[in-house]
């Protein structure tokens, strides 16, 4: 089964906080006590995020971290792969395999990897934070 990691689950969790949270900087702190995560983790994961663009961090009182760039326009994918690296679905997709000579799954496996990486590059942020557009809102039990 496909999963992403708990660093990048609560990656996301931070950059939705961040988004629903306006443009002021919050600190690591304050972060970490509305999302009751690890603050040593998700200290590390926004020092990631801050150093590949995603989210502007400013030292000192008052400071703390903020979004750098539009929700709308921050893609599940390259949130993905600030967090976990490239996304390697399948062995033979990279062209590494042993197999790939008498491989029977190659064209398949590459079309399905190619969708994946699609979909995670046109879901945004803000769609994780409001859900899609035209997305029934959720149920209460949900």
């Amino acid at each position: 089964m496909m999963r992403l990691t708990r660093r990048t689950e609560y990656g996301l969790m931070a950059l939705a906080w961040l988004a629903r949270a306006g443009g002021r900087f919050h600190s690591v702190r304050e972060i970490t006590e509305n999302l009751d995560v690890p603050r040593r983790l998700l200290a590390e994961i926004l020092k990631d995020l801050s150093q590949a663009g995603l989210v502007e961090a400013v030292r000192g009182p008052g400071g703390g971290y903020r979004l750098r760039e539009d929700p709308g326009r921050l893609t599940l994918g390259r949130i993905v792969n600030v967090l976990e690296g490239p996304t390697i679905f399948a062995e033979c997709y990279q062209g590494d395999c042993d197999l790939s000579p008498r491989c029977t799954i190659k064209r398949g496996i590459g079309e399905v990897a190619r969708r994946l990486e699609a979909v995670l590059e046109d879901f945004t942020l803000e769609e994780v934070v409001h859900g899609p557009a035209g997305a029934p809102a959720p149920s209460p039990s949900s």
